[in-house]
């Protein structure tokens, strides 16, 4: 069924594996510190090469797991693959790594039980990255967020969204599949799905677990783009009961595409989660947009809008502290981050809160400007007063 998928990497899968690899590296040793296993699931593994030798997702994990086992680190990594051709190829390709990897037979849901199960001793990362859409149940796939937050277990959520075909289907289930801009088709990634098939009312709402999506999808005023954002939003409010954060960012083949190939979907429970994907999908984004508008280039034609806007940050920040609120640079930098994912990393972050310091716009309690995540910051000059603080829970990036 999916052979043609894995004919040859094609330049957004490069893109996600960009951002799997760059993520995963820090992520190890991190979590590593908490003293439990750590289990990196690949539900959609795939054949574990491409066509064309370029290595999928199974291969890029099993290189940084046997790098962090001859580190030391307690990891593992398991690779779910349902199509039995491409389970066989599969398990040749991780051949080599079979001391600390193990492909297993059988569809991502199936599997789901098991993994609910496990979470309880390990610390877990999910890379749910299907062939079709079809195979996100969120319910299902609830189990597994319940049951390691019950546990009070580390979890983290890297989710493949194609988005435009879901809603292309949600269009035809009520009945408006006129609105759906047919130029669009050529932008998505259809491979495994068929963007015309009739899907059913009950299977969208497992899918987006609820029927939330039903209103979005009938609204008459809304364009098919806003549809799209307004769908990632509610998606990401699901997300929020079993994760601290959920954030989004859109994929796309080119620049001036409306519609994204899919959109990739990040789940954690860490502060420390939210900042190290972030900046790994701004190190993507500055990658796309430099082949894009800077290869071979005398001059930089970037678009304005794509240009970091550190005055917008800045002033951004000083809004964050508005009302007398006092905030450690951590949770400042964290609520930075939500607000303009994928925008800044948190290095440009951590400079700006400099500048306005130095400016005497922003006050810490030590009364330096050179400072460490930890020291507390007021819009105003600083004093015992009554502080207030909190974390956000999600936002979108594109």
């Amino acid at each position: 069924m999916a052979h043609k998928f894995f004919q040859a990497k094609r330049p957004w899968s490069k893109y996600k594996d960009f951002i799997l690899n760059y993520y995963l590296d820090p992520y190890i040793p991190k979590v590593a510190k908490l003293g439990k296993p750590i289990l990196i699931v690949d539900c959609f593994a795939g054949c574990g090469t491409f066509g064309d030798s370029e290595p999928g997702s199974p291969l890029i994990i099993s290189a940084l797991v046997k790098k962090w086992q001859e580190q030391g680190v307690n990891v593992r990594a398991e690779f779910i693959e349902a199509d039995p051709e491409n389970f066989q190829s599969l398990q040749q390709a991780v051949l080599p790594y079979q001391e600390f990897v193990t492909a297993r037979h059988g569809s991502f849901e199936s599997h789901l039980p098991v993994l609910a199960a496990r979470a309880k001793q390990n610390t877990v990362f999910l890379y749910v990255d299907p062939y079709t859409v079809k195979g996100l149940v969120f319910d299902r796939m609830k189990e597994v967020y319940d049951q390691i937050r019950q546990a009070s277990a580390s979890v983290e959520l890297l989710l493949n969204f194609n988005v435009v075909t879901f809603m292309r289907w949600g269009l035809a289930a009520v009945k408006r599949q006129s609105e759906f801009p047919l130029e669009l088709g050529a932008e998505a990634d259809a491979l495994a799905d068929d963007p015309a098939e009739s899907v059913e009312m009950a299977t969208l709402d497992s899918i987006a677990g609820g029927v939330y999506w039903r209103e979005i999808a009938q609204d008459s005023l809304a364009t098919f783009q806003d549809k799209l954002d307004q769908f990632i939003n509610r998606y990401l409010d699901e997300l929020a009961e079993p994760f601290s954060f959920a954030a989004s960012y859109e994929v796309k083949d080119k620049y001036e595409h409306r519609v994204p190939k899919y959109v990739l979907i990040y789940g954690t429970r860490h502060p420390d989660g939210i900042e190290l994907m972030n900046d790994a999908m701004c190190k993507a984004r500055q990658q796309f947009l430099g082949t894009r508008f800077k290869k071979n280039a005398l001059f930089d034609d970037t678009p304005e809008e794509e240009l970091p806007d550190t005055g917008q940050l800045k002033r951004d920040l000083l809004e964050i502290l508005g009302n007398g609120r006092t905030l450690t640079r951590k949770q400042l930098r964290g609520h930075a981050i939500l607000n303009h994912f994928c925008r800044f990393q948190a290095k440009d972050i951590n400079a700006s809160i400099g500048e306005l310091l130095k400016a005497g716009r922003l006050h810490s309690n030590t009364g330096k400007s050179r400072i460490n995540d930890e020291v507390l910051l007021n819009a105003s000059r600083f004093d015992s007063s009554t502080v207030k603080s909190g974390n956000p829970a999600r936002h979108t990036g594109s």
